[in-house]
């Protein structure tokens, strides 16, 4: 979590009447914001190069403050952040000057919901007490707003709301009334009552999780009558609520984001540090933290999931290279990273975020801030045309289980991993939650990726199996044999055509916490180190799709087929891949944990057995016949697309590359394309044009600098001769 710094009052004198002065009176070289921008906030600090504030303790000159903001401005920022995130020294002149150029005011706040992650409020949020003492408090902490001409967002929730333990549980008279209403019996008494039931406990847990959301509800509706100009934001946990809930930050799995749904906000921001600070995966995958950018595609996806379910606005917190953000974890090779901010603003707008605001403060290095500004430019350059050009839905989706993630207990994180294997095998990628599952249609998507599942409720999995019927494709790791109910279950073995098959992975325990300035050490009062986790390995040998299958293998899942053909075997003999035909869909089944067996070929670098794993996973994919919109030839370069039927938005981003170059493939763009442009440079890029109606271009590092690199490129229709 974010450190809680002081919360900064706006004057009482910052009135719109104190905006008198028009724009024009300015010189007509003062920077300014455009009409049609990208937001991006920052919080108004020191900057690192250029005119403005460097070393001067506040109050500052107005000329000062002026070159501050101009620096601001000039490095494609275009809102000022403040409020309890923020250290900056900004007052009501600040806010007036940069009103005036342009710029709009994010408020920042810890929230006026009156309970904690570690204990229930004084009045039951079912009762009529509680929203009465909401009331009390929109003034004292948000009050400031409405003293604020140009207010984009206000942040009225607590910062990453989750239930760290039982003790946030409420137990009084009006909570166990309204569990008794929905669900006809008694609310168990406490948490380890409701566990010796799975029924009782899944009920139990999955409604103490949305007495937040009773809140919030009602937290909403007094916000936006008190001030209905600003967006109401909720920021929301980078591991918590998306599978790390266990033995963590949060002690038991508890919460999710799509849970709890998304009506109570009109954003919802979305908050990790994979540079900045661990990013919680469990045991040996926290002391070698890649592929960097699994965990926060995994995650990011989890978030635009939520968003565009719900029709909400989505925004994240950029890390950036600052003491005033987790200056325990800061280290030199960071400082070396310059181009941190840059690769994460970029990964969060290609994955679908709309705003950014940076956690916390302006980078306290030239050449961070640099760079980052010449990001920004790049991005303000076509600015609000992105915001007018979506994330398109991928073709294929990935399961997050909740119902497993509630009752074993177990974290569902590190499967991170999985999904960015399957990521870049096939180019494109969405998450689907367990409840969206409510017919055979999948939401609309045309794959189901299936990784280290082993429970499933039994309506979703028959729904899984009608899907696959009517023409869908399942790709999985595991085969769930379990229902809610803890009792077997034997339709994904059926669909599958298998007897019995394994579904065990390698336990990791304990989170790293890799501090600079301390010792690292194991987190969350973990005093020794865990236990060496425990590996069973095989080789893959045959040939899978005319190609000879030769990488190591970690957790093979031994299984025995019914009627599923094996496609190719293990050097033990147990199936390595599995495929059925059902009525007009198909299903691959991987003989082994993909995971456990991807994670080894980082740890040990591995990379002639990471290639050929990934060549085996991309071809089960192009065996399916469905193709991504976006791919890219080179695993460790990532492209994705934003677009509309006017233009599309191809984002080249390096994550791991020691040569950054690829091939990319775009294709169903929805018009015929005509250029290919790179915002940055302003040069075009020389394209092909495929028989398939796709087009191929090759991207390869700008200045000699692989690592890091990122490109924006402007794909355009092909222009229509007048007749």
């Amino acid at each position: 979590m974010r450190n809680c710094v002081s919360v900064f009052l706006i004057a009482a004198s910052l009135l719109c009447g104190a905006r008198a002065a028009a724009q024009d009176s300015l010189p007509p070289t003062t920077p300014r914001v455009g009409a049609s921008y990208f937001p991006v906030a920052v919080q108004f600090t020191p900057v690192p190069s250029g005119n403005g504030w460097h070393d001067e303790r506040p109050p500052l000159t107005d000329e000062i403050m002026r070159e501050t903001v101009h620096n601001i401005i000039l490095h494609g920022c275009t809102h000022i952040a403040a409020g309890e995130f923020s250290h900056g020294g900004a007052n009501a002149s600040v806010f007036d000057y940069a009103h005036r150029l342009g710029m709009k005011v994010d408020y920042t706040s810890n929230g006026v919901q009156l309970f904690r992650r570690n204990a229930p409020p004084k009045y039951c949020v079912y009762s009529r007490e509680y929203l009465d003492s909401v009331r009390t408090r929109i003034e004292p902490v948000l009050g400031h707003v409405k003293r604020i001409a140009a207010p984009y967002t206000i942040f009225p929730f607590m910062d990453e709301p989750f239930h760290a333990d039982t003790t946030s549980f409420d137990y009084r008279d009006p909570v166990r009334k309204a569990f008794r209403k929905q669900y006809g019996y008694e609310m168990p008494r406490s948490y380890a009552e409701a566990r010796l039931d799975p029924r009782k406990h899944l009920d139990f847990v999955n409604f103490q999780s949305l007495t937040f959301v009773e809140a919030w509800r009602k937290i909403y509706r007094e916000v936006k009558a008190y001030d209905d100009r600003p967006l109401v934001v909720m920021t929301h946990d980078s591991h918590n609520t998306m599978g790390g809930g266990v033995e963590s930050d949060s002690k038991w799995a508890v919460d999710d984001v799509f849970h709890w749904g998304g009506d109570f906000a009109d954003m919802f921001i979305y908050d990790i540090y994979p540079y900045t600070m661990f990013d919680y995966r469990y045991g040996e995958y926290g002391k070698t933290p890649k592929p960097r950018i699994s965990q926060m595609h995994y995650t990011l996806a989890q978030m635009r999931n939520l968003t565009t379910s719900y029709g909400k606005k989505l925004g994240f917190w950029l890390g950036t290279y600052n003491e005033g953000w987790f200056r325990r974890y800061l280290t030199r090779e960071m400082r070396e990273q310059y181009w941190m901010e840059r690769e994460l603003a970029y990964t969060a707008i290609a994955g679908g975020a709309d705003y950014l605001i940076t956690g916390i403060n302006i980078p306290s290095d030239a050449r961070h801030w640099e760079d980052f500004g010449r990001a920004m430019r790049t991005v303000q350059k076509v600015g609000g045309r992105i915001l007018e050009s979506p994330k398109p839905k991928a073709r294929a989706c990935f399961l997050f289980p909740r119902t497993q993630y509630v009752q074993l207990q177990e974290e569902y994180f590190n499967v991170g991993l999985t999904f960015e294997l399957c990521l870049r095998a096939f180019g494109e990628l969405d998450i689907i939650h367990e409840e969206q599952i409510t017919d055979d249609t999948m939401n609309g998507y045309e794959i189901l990726v299936l990784a280290d599942v082993k429970m499933l409720p039994k309506e979703v999995a028959e729904r899984i199996v009608r899907f696959v019927k009517r023409g869908g494709v399942v790709i999985a790791d595991c085969v769930p044999q379990t229902d809610a109910l803890m009792q077997p279950l034997e339709t994904m073995k059926r669909l599958f055509g298998v007897e019995s098959a394994r579904t065990d992975r390698v336990v990791q325990k304990g989170q790293w916490n890799p501090f600079s300035m301390l010792p690292a050490q194991w987190a969350h009062g973990l005093k020794t180190p865990p236990p060496v986790p425990e590996k069973r390995f095989d080789k893959a040998s045959g040939e899978a799709f005319g190609v000879p299958q030769d990488f190591r293998v970690v957790t093979s899942r031994a299984c025995v087929a019914s009627d599923a053909g094996v496609v190719a075997r293990m050097a033990s003999g147990d199936p390595l891949l599995l495929s059925r035909r059902e009525g007009k869909g198909r299903c691959y089944l991987f003989g082994f944990c993909l995971q456990d067996t991807y994670f080894q070929t980082w740890k040990e670098n591995d990379v002639e057995s990471r290639a050929g794993l990934q060549r085996l996973v991309h071809d089960v994919f192009a065996d399916t016949g469905i193709r991504a919109r976006a791919f890219s030839s080179n695993p460790d370069m990532e492209v994705a697309l934003r677009c509309n039927d006017r233009e599309a938005y191809a984002f080249i981003i390096n994550h791991e590359a020691r040569e950054a170059i690829t091939e990319v493939e775009l294709r169903d763009l929805g018009f015929e394309v005509g250029e290919i442009l790179d915002v940055e440079w302003g040069r075009t890029v020389d394209f092909t044009q495929q028989d398939d109606g796709s087009v191929r271009f090759t991207i390869l590092a700008v200045e000699g600098t692989p690592t890091g690199v990122t490109r924006l490129l402007k794909v355009s229709p092909k222009k229509q001769e007048n007749k």
